[in-house]
């Protein structure tokens, strides 16, 4: 019996060394971690993601290290008291800035915060330049947030109101900025943005007045546009209107001296056809004008005749 107790000690001895062996030789990165394998103090590999080893292998080509790049998430290898592992989150990372009051390119003042999602994607660069995940806000402090304002100091103030303006002004810079982050860091900005923006305090009374001025200035042009047109539009009436008046008097005029000529036309084609009717119209006439006349005349005065018929 003391002896079957003896082989079940030595058999649970040898598997918990085992296990600590096993455990001492092997080390697990998860899928959203990087890794950096140091064999007795100095860099010997990192473990990233695959779609970023051939960026992380030009990182370390630039930089001089003779660092592997491997794939292998999951379970790995290691010399069990030789090499050490140190593990980073691969996750995005959120950083905000304080805020702070710029001046536009307009020379207005404006207060911003931004913000820049970023990952870790290369261990062994962070490792040496940054140590720990907690020094990463520092590498934004220093190195993103002063590039952002650079290209904010470039945008007009309205253009920080239109967001298609101020996300394309960032992303045109965020490649190069990128370059020198993932060569010289190993951190990769993911996304870039303004994260808030005000209008300085002491600034909003004067906005406004500016406002008011910009406002009162378009009324006045908008007026004297008006006033403008109004007279043009009553020179134009004015002037329809007398060519329009002188059309009609120069047709009614036309018209009647037509209508005159017609009807002398038709009086003398009248007279001309009938000679006796016309004679007799002058008579009745002539005794019209001679109503309530005495006149006193030689029985051979011609004018007798006349008014006789016979002449």
């Amino acid at each position: 019996m003391a002896k079957h107790t003896k082989v079940l000690l030595i058999l649970a001895g040898a598997v918990v060394v085992l296990l600590i062996l096993f455990q001492a030789s092997t080390f697990s990165v998860r899928q959203d971690e990087t890794a950096v394998v140091n064999r007795f103090g100095k860099m010997d590999r990192v473990v990233v993601d695959a779609q970023e080893s051939e960026r992380v292998q030009k990182g370390f080509d630039a930089s001089g290290l003779d660092v592997r790049v491997t794939v292998s998430k999951g379970l790995n290898f290691r010399i069990p008291f030789v090499e050490n592992v140190q593990t980073y989150s691969a996750k995005s990372m959120t950083y905000v800035s304080e805020t702070v009051t710029i001046n536009t390119f307009d020379s207005r003042r404006i207060d911003l915060s931004m913000f820049a999602q970023y990952r870790v994607i290369n261990p062994a660069l962070y490792s040496i330049t940054m140590g720990a995940l907690a020094n990463a806000n520092r590498l934004m402090d220093d190195r993103v947030y002063p590039a952002i304002i650079q290209t904010a100091n470039t945008l007009n103030f309205n253009e920080f109101f239109d967001s298609a303006r101020v996300t394309n002004a960032l992303s045109s810079d965020l490649d190069v900025l990128n370059e020198n982050l993932v060569s010289t860091f190993g951190v990769h900005i993911v996304d870039i943005g303004i994260y808030r923006k005000n209008f300085p305090q002491a600034n909003i009374e004067s906005i406004e007045g500016k406002m008011v001025q910009e406002i009162q200035k378009e009324s006045e042009k908008l007026i004297a546009e008006g006033d403008s047109l109004l007279t043009q539009s009553k020179a134009a009436t004015d002037r329809v209107r007398k060519e329009t008046l002188a059309t009609a008097l120069e047709t009614s005029s036309q018209t009647k001296a037509d209508a005159d000529a017609e009807a002398i036309r038709i009086y003398e084609n009248a007279i001309t056809s009938n000679l006796e009717l016309y004679r007799f119209i002058n008579r009745m006439e002539t005794f019209r004008e001679l109503k309530d006349t005495t006149v006193f005349l030689d029985p051979s005065n011609d004018f007798i005749g006349y008014l006789a018929g016979k002449k």
